[in-house]
């Protein structure tokens, strides 16, 4: 049991540091300089010096007014992704102490996975709810991790087999959430930089609308009706697509006959196609980075997020066809 008290105090510090190093790094100093935790490491002793005090508490509240603006937090989140990471690695060997070199080499990269993947964590998921409009979600999450992190420090060194648990299931939950936050935050990076080409070209759109990448033309030309004429084509992600994970990139195709949604599983084309006389209403909701697209079916609703500058070029025969359209 003693290893998995060692254990739980090395994987705690390490992971909560990749959320807020400076809280961690204040916290520990102050339980090891009023013995609010007995039997620390002796290398801790570093830790409860007033001057490393005394920074980590400026710098915490540096990031704890940082956090609380849009914008501001992801660019510090973006400065701080090599100084968690290294963070939590020397968290990480502080608590071994004398031992060998190759178990400090194990150390110090389990300490640096640790916070890396707790800090992709929290970057990617604040960067999804800045996407919100109202700010008080961004407030509220930010100030539970300067609580959480704070109060998860103190678990970490009083309670480490608690912590060693507790870490496994923050561990397990990342592994099941953390594809669908790289999802999103690709698709926001994306929609981001495509707005950002339509600025500088204005053709960008409209040019992007009428040819496809060369791998999807070739399935596309292999797989159509010999009588459907292409009209339109977008980058687009899944929100309600059958058999399509949420936030995946998508490629809709708009024909004379049919929509498809040509999408890839396990590597491979696959191509969800709606007949024109299946279609029963479209609408897309505006927003600033990303369109919302609604394509009712007879079979049930498809939704979608499409680049607004892609949503204004499609063509009118086929929002014509497919009902009313707002754009």
């Amino acid at each position: 049991m003693e290893i998995i008290a060692r254990l739980g105090s090395l994987l705690g510090l390490s992971f909560i540091s990749g959320i807020n190093l400076y809280a961690t790094v204040a916290m520990a100093g102050l339980c090891r300089k009023f013995g609010l935790v007995q039997g620390l490491p002796a290398d801790f002793d570093v830790l409860a010096n007033d001057a490393v005090i005394a920074v980590a508490i400026i710098l915490f509240a540096l990031e704890f007014f940082m956090d609380k603006v849009p914008g501001l937090d992801t660019l510090w989140d973006s400065i701080h992704t090599l100084i968690r990471p290294f963070g939590g690695a020397m968290l990480a060997l502080m608590q071994v102490g004398e031992a060998s070199p190759a178990l400090e080499v194990i150390v110090f990269m389990l300490g640096a996975a640790l916070a890396s993947c707790a800090h992709i964590t929290k970057a990617g998921t604040r960067l999804i709810i800045n996407t919100s409009p109202e700010p008080f979600s961004n407030i509220a999450v930010s100030l539970a991790e300067d609580a959480g992190a704070v109060g998860y420090t103190y678990m970490s060194l009083a309670y480490p087999k608690v912590t060693f648990v507790v870490t496994l299931v923050c561990l397990a939950l990342i592994g099941l959430c953390l594809p669908l936050i790289l999802r999103t935050v690709r698709m926001l990076f994306s929609a981001l930089f495509f707005k950002l080409r339509c600025f500088l070209f204005q053709e960008c759109a409209w040019t992007s609308s009428r040819s496809l990448p060369h791998a999807l033309d070739a399935f596309f030309e292999a797989h159509r009706d010999a009588d459907e004429k292409f009209l339109w084509t977008g980058l687009a992600y899944a929100i309600k697509v059958p058999r399509v994970s949420r936030h995946s990139r998508v490629h809709v195709i708009v024909t004379s006959k049919k929509v498809h949604i040509l999408h890839r599983h396990w590597r491979r084309l696959q191509d969800q196609a709606v007949a024109s006389n299946e279609l029963l209403h479209t609408r897309t909701y505006p927003g600033f980075l990303l369109n919302r697209w609604l394509l009712r079916t007879s079979r049930g609703d498809l939704h979608l997020y499409v680049y607004p500058a892609l949503a204004r070029t499609l063509p009118q025969d086929f929002v014509g066809r497919a009902g009313h359209h707002d754009s």
